[in-house]
């Protein structure tokens, strides 16, 4: 069996910076939420909205790490993980224009089962090339949690 093993880095996520108005609009966001919560008398989720807004502010700041991803014929490792292809049930690639290209893999979890790995269109080629004779590529529907933290720059 070929022990060809290729490596990539690739930061774990873009980082886009966050501007006044995007500041705002979370703020304003909170602040009708906050009062729909207090007009329903409902003071758990107010304490909610605002734990979860400062979460949503600390998180805004935070700069990617870079991440070692590698793929041989046993599996892919991200970091210190390693994922054997027994492990997963397919894969998908998802061409982003101005980013990072993306290798989509489904394990076979019912618990968080998509993992996302960024990376660049020459290594893609080859990265590919390994993993169609180990897993099948189907299609992968991005859902609406997805498209909205897209739209919040994360």
């Amino acid at each position: 069996m070929d022990k060809k093993e290729i490596i990539w880095r690739a930061a774990e996520y873009k980082h886009t910076e966050k501007n006044l108005e995007w500041y705002f609009f979370v703020g304003a966001t909170t602040l009708i939420l906050i009062v729909f919560a207090l007009w329903q008398k409902n003071f758990f989720f107010a304490v909610f909205i605002l734990i979860a807004t400062a979460m949503l502010f600390t998180y805004s700041r935070k700069k990617p790490q870079i991440v070692e991803f590698k793929i041989n014929n046993e599996g892919i490792g991200i970091e210190n993980d390693f994922y054997k292809y027994e492990t997963l049930e397919s894969f998908t690639v998802r061409k982003r224009p101005e980013h990072l290209d993306e290798i989509i893999l489904k394990r076979k979890t019912a618990a968080n089962p998509f993992l996302k790995l960024p990376i660049d269109s020459k290594s893609l080629i080859s990265v590919m090339a390994v993993m169609k004779e180990k897993i099948p590529e189907t299609e992968y529907q991005e859902s609406l949690l997805e498209t909205i933290v897209e739209f919040l720059g994360f």
